[in-house]
């Protein structure tokens, strides 16, 4: 007997999100290899020097993530040629955090770096960064402290 169009379609939607589920595990299997390798310094072809740390990583993964360092990375600007680039006025931990999300897709945000972490996400342009920070902060708002919250510059609202 031939199957049903439901059942065609529910075989072809459980196909799918079979299919996506594998993409995704392959994509965060090469990621994690690239992580390991910029870990091991390992193809690293940029070098971020903020204060005196040294943040080995792949240029790709980088512009990849960050529209900052995409427009860095791919236009004639100095740091395009540079094994090494300066970041000046950044939190050393805060960069390594970020760099880490490049990677990973992963990032804890708390009430002790939620505020550095936004202001460089929003220097650096990492979007999905921003958002988590902006959508932690809206959690943390109650009648208690909602007046801090008027303080802070909303620049970053996403």
């Amino acid at each position: 007997m031939a199957a049903s169009g439901v059942e065609k379609s529910s075989k072809k939607k459980t196909e799918k999100k079979l299919a996506a589920r594998e993409e995704a595990k392959l994509l965060a299997g090469f990621m994690g290899v690239m992580n390991n390798m910029r870990k091991q310094k390992t193809l690293c072809d940029v070098i971020l020097m903020v204060q005196e740390r040294k943040i080995p990583a792949h240029r790709v993964v980088l512009a990849a993530a960050s529209h900052f360092f995409n427009l860095m990375f791919t236009t004639n600007m100095l740091e395009s040629k540079s094994f090494e680039v300066e970041l000046k006025d950044a939190e050393p931990d805060i960069i390594e955090q970020l760099v880490e999300f490049a990677y990973t897709a992963r990032i804890s945000v708390n009430s002790n770096n939620v505020q550095s972490l936004l202001d460089a996400a929003n220097q650096y342009q990492i979007e999905p960064v921003k958002k988590m920070c902006v959508d932690f902060l809206k959690e943390q708002v109650d009648a208690s402290n909602c007046l801090d919250f008027l303080k802070y510059p909303w620049k970053h609202a996403a």
